[in-house]
């Protein structure tokens, strides 16, 4: 079942990815490409620190073998 939180995360990574677009463009003035790129890193802290929390959540989810499972991470 998705939650409130689901939703910011889909929302925050959308503008992440609509950041990079911009960033990518080259149309944007110096003033404009470091405002969007502070905005950029707000996303990116919100959807890192929604995964994190959602590893955390596998891990402790899988008590059948009795241990936690380290689940590899994407670098």
């Amino acid at each position: 079942m998705a939650d409130k939180h689901t939703g910011e995360f889909e929302e925050n990574l959308r503008r992440l990815e609509e950041c990079a677009e911009k960033l990518r463009s080259g149309e944007l003035t110096l003033e404009e490409s470091l405002e969007v790129y502070n905005n950029s890193i707000t996303y990116y802290t919100f959807c890192t620190e929604y995964l994190k929390n959602a590893r955390q959540k596998i891990e402790i989810c899988r008590p059948e073998s009795g241990a936690v499972e380290e689940l590899e991470t994407p670098v």
